[in-house]
């Protein structure tokens, strides 16, 4: 097994388009007895390809089986993790490379427009190529003091051309049940803010076992704002009808709401509604003109 990171700027001393910035290369021999946990890789994209073994590729709540010859490619901000079935003892390849926008540059554009937040397509006569190609960069990286450069990036380029060419003619796609996804975040923060419970991106992240990046994208893309600014949304709405029903002080009110800092309440608030709670108070505890006439 090996791992290596490539994060200093040394460690990626030439780059340009075409070229990508490699991140991360390893060699996975020795499931099941050691496997990554759940993680993600938030700026990154991973190509991982299986050369021994039959296992399953965990991706947030979907499962796949993988083996020899499956390409897998997992999109950034995505949790997953590689295991083996029963005794098998699956070895696998990994590469990771710099997510960065596509203008002008065909590769980066390619692995953005791979559909869902997980793609794999079988490529079981080319484990072969995958091996060599991974222990010719495996060598250079021993020669040339841990470095990515012109010529490492230049193999891992041609490796990640041929994977676009495998992608274009067949894979497996997953893209997670974002809809049901979306609607049980909205039902956890409406079940739990009520009573003041903390709720903050990674609490729940944590609660729906996804990174804290894929948890923010579903639930903006179904209901067009942040879980968190949801949140907000929500409680300064609760707010203006405690203000107006209630006795109670901005301080009881943001309590009440899970804000122990009263002034960092307070600045939610205006920041929404243009002024303070103690000014929205005020303002409509007065009747308008109309109102007070016909009184």
């Amino acid at each position: 097994m090996w791992l290596y990171d490539y994060n200093a700027k040394e460690d990626n001393p030439y780059r340009q388009p075409p070229m990508v910035k490699i991140t991360h290369m390893c060699y996975i021999d020795n499931l099941p007895d050691w496997a990554y946990p759940w993680h993600t890789h938030e700026d990154s994209y991973e190509v991982s390809f299986v050369v021994r073994g039959h296992g399953l590729f965990h991706v947030e709540r979907e499962t796949l089986k993988v083996e020899p010859g499956s390409v897998v490619v997992t999109q950034p901000g995505v949790k997953h993790y590689f295991s083996s079935e029963e005794e098998s003892d699956v070895r696998y390849y990994g590469l990771r490379f710099l997510a960065e926008p596509g203008d002008g540059n065909e590769l980066q554009s390619f692995f953005h427009s791979l559909p869902g937040d997980c793609a794999m397509t079988p490529a079981a006569r080319h484990i072969e190529y995958f091996r060599e190609t991974m222990w010719m960069l495996f060598h250079m990286h021993q020669s040339n003091g841990g470095h990515a450069d012109g010529a490492f990036q230049s193999i891992c380029l041609g490796l990640f051309e041929f994977v676009r060419e495998l992608f274009a003619n067949e894979a497996l796609s997953v893209e997670l049940s974002t809809e049901y996804l979306a609607s049980d975040i909205l039902d956890y923060i409406l079940e739990n803010e009520a009573s003041g419970k903390k709720i903050t991106l990674d609490t729940l992240a944590e609660e729906f076992h996804v990174s804290a990046s894929h948890l923010s994208r579903v639930f903006s893309h179904a209901y067009g704002m942040s879980p968190i600014n949801y949140l907000i949304y929500s409680r300064v709405t609760k707010a203006t009808e405690y203000l107006l029903k209630t006795d109670l002080s901005v301080a009881e009110i943001a309590e009440s709401l899970g804000y122990e800092n009263t002034t960092h309440f307070s600045h939610l608030f205006a920041g929404r509604l243009g002024c303070t709670p103690s000014e929205y108070r005020a303002r409509n505890q007065v009747l308008p003109p109309e109102a007070a006439e016909e009184e």
